[in-house]
C-alpha cells in the first residue's frame, strides 16, 4: 500500500501538482505564546529543500504538554492578503446583520469566531479515527492567525487536546465546512476519549449548507475544492495533495516520519482550507445580505433561502429577477412555480394565477400542478365553471400519457373527481339559467 502511495505521488510530482520548491532556509522564528504568534510572511507554505524535521517549517513549533509534546504551527496573514477574488479582511466589514443571517444566529461576531478544519486517519470516522491534525483561523488585530495542532503519532494527538480545547472555550461559536456532520462530532469524541470536557461550539455555521442551497442548483457538485474554483476564482498551487491520500501519506509519516514533504503537502492542504473558508462566508453572507449580486441564474436559489428565512418581499424580488434573466427550461419552470405558490400564500391569487398560467403555457407533459391550480382558481374564486372544466380536462389528458401507472392513477383519479363535481355546477348553472 505504501508503495502504491509513493508511485502516485512521483506520478503528481511529475505532472507539477506536488513540488517541493527551493527556499533559501530563513532565520528560526522566535519563541512566542499563542496569544502572539511569530509573524511569517504568507505564503510560506513548505520546509526548505532537503528538511528532514516538520520542524524546519516556517511558523512551526514543538509544544510541551502535560500529557507530552506537540507540534503547534502558526501563519500570520494581513487582513489585506487576497485569496481568490476577496480579501480576508472585506468578511469584517460586513454589517452585523449579514453575520446574523449567515449564522441565523442574531449577534454572531466574525472576530470571536473560530474557522476549523480537522485532517483524520480515516475519512469514515468512527471510535478509531485520530484527528492527528486541526487548524483553526482566528481574526486577531489586524492579522488573521491560523494555528495548525499536529500529532505526529497517535500518542500526540492526546497532548494537544486539551490546549485546543481551551483555545476554542476562549472563541465565541464555530465556522465549518461539513463540520457539523463530520470535523466537530469527531473531535468531540476524542475530546470526550482523552477526559477533555469539549468547549461549547455554538452558534456553529457550517458553510456547506448555505452554499448548497445558493449554488447546487447552478454547480452541481458544492465540494470544497469546486467552491474555491467557481465561487472564489482561486485556484491551489501544485503543493496541494488530494484529500483521499491524507489517511495513508499521515500513517506512513507515523511510522518512519521520513516523509516531511509529503506532510508539508497535508499542512497546506489544511491551512488553505482554514483561508478559504474565510472568503467563502464573506460571499454567503454578503449574497444573503442582499450586498452582492449573485449569478443570474442564482436568483431562484436565493429566492427560496430568503424565503426560509422569512423574507417574503426578498424572495418575491428574487423570483422575478430570477424571471427576467436567461434560465435552462426547468429552472425557470420552477421559478414559476415558486412565485405563483409564495403570491397563493399572501392570497393573491389573481396574480398568482399569471404565473400559473406562464407555467402551464411550457407544455410541460410530466407536469399537470399548473393546472389544477387553475381549475381551481377558476372554481372557487372567479365562478367560472367552464375555464375550470377545461383546466381539469386538459389535465387530464396530460396525465394519461404517463407511464408510471400508480402515479398516473392516483392524479386520475383525483381529476375525475373534481371533473364530475364541476359536471354538476356546471348542470346546476344550466338548470338555473333555464328558469
Amino acid at each position: 500500500m505504501t508503495d502504491d502511495i509513493q508511485a502516485r505521488l512521483q506520478r503528481l510530482r511529475k505532472a507539477g501538482r506536488l513540488r517541493r520548491r527551493q527556499r533559501p532556509r530563513g532565520p528560526e522564528p522566535p519563541p512566542s505564546e499563542q496569544s502572539s504568534p511569530p509573524a511569517v510572511p504568507a505564503p510560506a507554505h513548505d520546509a526548505p529543500a532537503g528538511a528532514t524535521d516538520l520542524t524546519e517549517l516556517p511558523g512551526m513549533e514543538e509544544r510541551a504538554g502535560k500529557l507530552g509534546s506537540y507540534l503547534l504551527r502558526t501563519v500570520r496573514y494581513p487582513l489585506a492578503h487576497q485569496q481568490g477574488r476577496i480579501c480576508l479582511g472585506d468578511l469584517l466589514a460586513l454589517p452585523a446583520a449579514a453575520a446574523g443571517l449567515l449564522a441565523e444566529s442574531p449577534g454572531f461576531d466574525f472576530r470571536r469566531a473560530v474557522f476549523l478544519d480537522t485532517e483524520t486517519s480515516g475519512l469514515a470516522g468512527g471510535a478509531g479515527t485520530i484527528v492527528f491534525l486541526t487548524g483553526v483561523g482566528t481574526f486577531e488585530g489586524d492579522a488573521y492567525v491560523v494555528r495548525q495542532y499536529f500529532a505526529r503519532n497517535p500518542a500526540e494527538e492526546r497532548a494537544y487536546l486539551p490546549d485546543l480545547a481551551r483555545f476554542v472555550a476562549q472563541r465565541g461559536g464555530l465556522i465549518t465546512f461539513n463540520g457539523r456532520a463530520f470535523d466537530w462530532p469527531l473531535l468531540r469524541s476524542r475530546f470526550i476519549l482523552s477526559g477533555v470536557q469539549p468547549p461549547d461550539e455554538q452558534p456553529h455555521v457550517d458553510l456547506l449548507h448555505p452554499a448548497r442551497r445558493l449554488w447546487r442548483p447552478r454547480l452541481g457538485a458544492c465540494n470544497f475544492g469546486n467552491l474555491e474554483r467557481r465561487i472564489l476564482d482561486y485556484q491551489r498551487s501544485g503543493l496541494d495533495v488530494p484529500s483521499y491520500m491524507i489517511p495513508s501519506l499521515w500513517f506512513s509519516f507515523a511510522r518512519n516520519q521520513d516523509n516531511v514533504g509529503e506532510m508539508t503537502a497535508v499542512l497546506y492542504h489544511n491551512l488553505e482550507d482554514i483561508v478559504s473558508m474565510v472568503p467563502l462566508a464573506h460571499v454567503i453572507a454578503a449574497t444573503l445580505a442582499g450586498m452582492m449580486a449573485p449569478h443570474p441564474q442564482d436568483w431562484l436559489a436565493l429566492g427560496r433561502t430568503w424565503q426560509r428565512a422569512g423574507d417574503v418581499e426578498g424572495a418575491e424580488r428574487a423570483y422575478r429577477r430570477a424571471l427576467d434573466a436567461p434560465q435552462p427550461p426547468a429552472h425557470r419552470a420552477q421559478t414559476l412555480r415558486e412565485l405563483a405558490l409564495l403570491l397563493k400564500r399572501q392570497e393573491r391569487r389573481q396574480e398568482a394565477a399569471v404565473w400559473w398560467e406562464a407555467l402551464a403555457g411550457m407544455n410541460r407533459p410530466d407536469d399537470v400542478e399548473a393546472l389544477v391550480e387553475l381549475a381551481k382558481y377558476h372554481e372557487w374564486h372567479t365562478g367560472d365553471i367552464e375555464k375550470a372544466r377545461a383546466w381539469t380536462l386538459e389535465a387530464m389528458t396530460r396525465a394519461e400519457t404517463w407511464t408510471q401507472a400508480y402515479r398516473r392513477r392516483e392524479i386520475l383519479a383525483e381529476l375525475t373527481h373534481r371533473l364530475e363535481r364541476l359536471e354538476g355546477k356546471r348542470q346546476d348553472g344550466m338548470g338555473r339559467q333555464g328558469s
